[in-house]
């Protein structure tokens, strides 16, 4: 019963588990990176365009990943705790994300082993996703206290170029994903309607999988002249099978000091969570004025709504109580529909090369939000969004360039009144799960910043 109290909640989070962009080169561009991917990173975008990495050729970058948010919970009068037989009045303040930025590292090695038009690359590449972090006590605690995301690409991919002019590339890779999530769940008779803090109970959960696996294919068509370049890039959707531990803190809660519940702190060390992340396409068509020049356009299509449940197994929580010697086990199965939509990104990039000393690259980009407005809860803030990239290289003769990148993202305020996200509340004596009071009506804003340098290295630099 408790342990699908907290699971329940996950239907709150958005869509995008992570951002769409990697890489210095790729978001210093707007993420307009398909076509014209000229760095390890193209193992993520387009594994095609790993044919441009002649001889021995090493990337390392490391980006800080932040994002802001802020939550105004609307405010409820005369809907809070029953203080002197009067209800007092829900006042919320506003709150904001207070982790720091999270940094993520990419790397990898390609070479062409003495085989004619053919690259092999191993990499290793995570998604962007920051940390997220609340007050405990907050007006959010019931969607969100504290989060953490981690998914992780490390693979192997190989392209090879056919007829000097079309390029196909493909690669696999095994994936790691960390899910961590702490939140506040109510707990009361579905009789009490009101917001009393003293019936709040503390819920977290850890699931990790080590071993998933998937692919990626690319193509590229670019003509020997270089004028221009068109390129593709399909992933699949992963499936990831977590196992992990989840908790309730029972302790500076009501029933917890009125004895009605008697284990503090009762765990269960061996969850399994089901997650599908969405397959992608990437597309991007670029044309080069002059050898210094490049532009390129590109869409990205994310099928977040492949993801139509998140399915929670082997499950066995025991909780104990006054009530009775043996404990109450939470054995079922849990299964937790979504609604999540895809969604599409328009990227716009350019970039410049001043002689053979450095490039500037610039760029802006508008994606659409994978969550509908009546979906969104401070957990996961994701709204339609533009942002811009700026950056550039600088290119040293013997074969090293240094890379270094900002990006800003800004996400649509939005102000929810018809929220569909509500407490996940509990009846202590029967057991019955029950929906609470909305927790998600109230203003949202946000802002994504991207900062990361790092260096390619060219064992064998063009002369």
């Amino acid at each position: 019963m408790l342990a699908s109290l907290f699971l329940l909640s996950t239907t709150a989070q958005g869509a995008a588990y992570y951002f769409s962009d990697i890489g210095v080169r790729a978001y210093s561009r707007g993420g307009a990176f398909v076509a014209g991917a000229d760095d390890l990173t193209a193992l993520y975008y387009n594994p095609a365009a790993m044919t441009r990495l002649r001889g021995i050729t090493t990337t390392l970058s490391v980006a800080g990943v932040g994002q802001d948010i802020m939550f105004d919970r609307a405010d409820y009068p005369g809907e809070g705790p029953l203080v002197d037989g009067e209800y007092q009045d829900i006042v919320n303040e506003a709150v904001t994300n207070g982790a720091p930025a999270y940094m993520i590292p990419h790397f990898g090695i390609s070479g062409n082993f003495g085989l004619p038009n053919t690259t092999i690359a191993l990499g290793f590449y995570p998604p962007y996703a920051p940390d997220v972090a609340y007050p405990k006590n907050g007006p959010q605690r019931y969607s969100l206290v504290d989060t953490l995301v981690i998914q992780t690409f490390t693979g192997v991919s190989a392209a090879h170029k056919f007829a000097d002019w079309v390029s196909i590339g493909g690669g696999v890779s095994w994936n790691l994903l960390i899910v961590e999530q702490e939140l506040m769940a109510y707990v009361a008779p579905e009789t009490i309607t009101n917001e009393d803090p003293q019936y709040d109970v503390y819920f977290g959960v850890r699931a990790q999988d080590n071993y998933a696996l998937t692919w990626n294919a690319g193509i590229l068509i670019e003509p020997p002249s270089k004028k221009w370049a068109v390129g593709g890039m399909y992933q699949p959707p992963i499936t990831f099978d977590g196992t992990g531990n989840m908790y309730a803190d029972f302790t500076e809660s009501f029933w917890y000091e009125n004895g009605l519940v008697t284990s503090g702190r009762p765990e269960d060390n061996n969850v399994t969570i089901d997650v599908t992340m969405p397959p992608i396409v990437r597309t991007g068509a670029l044309v080069r004025p002059t050898d210094a020049m490049e532009i390129e356009f590109a869409y990205v299509w994310q099928g977040w709504s492949n993801l139509e449940a998140l399915v929670v197994r082997d499950i066995n929580l025991p909780i104990e109580t006054s009530i009775s010697d043996e404990p109450t086990m939470v054995e079922d199965d849990i299964v937790l529909p979504t609604g999540f939509v895809n969604a599409h990104s328009y990227r716009l990039g350019f970039q410049y090369d001043i002689q053979d000393a450095a490039t500037i690259r610039l760029g802006g980009n508008y994606e659409t939000s994978a969550i509908e407005p009546q979906n969104l809860a401070p957990n996961m803030v994701d709204t339609n969004k533009i942002g811009y990239g700026l950056g550039g290289s600088y290119h040293l003769d013997f074969g090293l360039s240094l890379d270094v990148g900002w990006s800003q993202v800004f996400y649509e305020d939005t102000t929810v009144t018809d929220s569909d996200v509500r407490q996940i509340g509990v009846d202590p004596l029967s057991g019955e799960i029950y929906e609470g009071r909305v927790i998600a009506d109230g203003q949202y804003s946000s802002r994504l910043k991207l900062l990361g340098a790092g260096f390619t290295y060219n064992f064998q630099p063009k002369k």
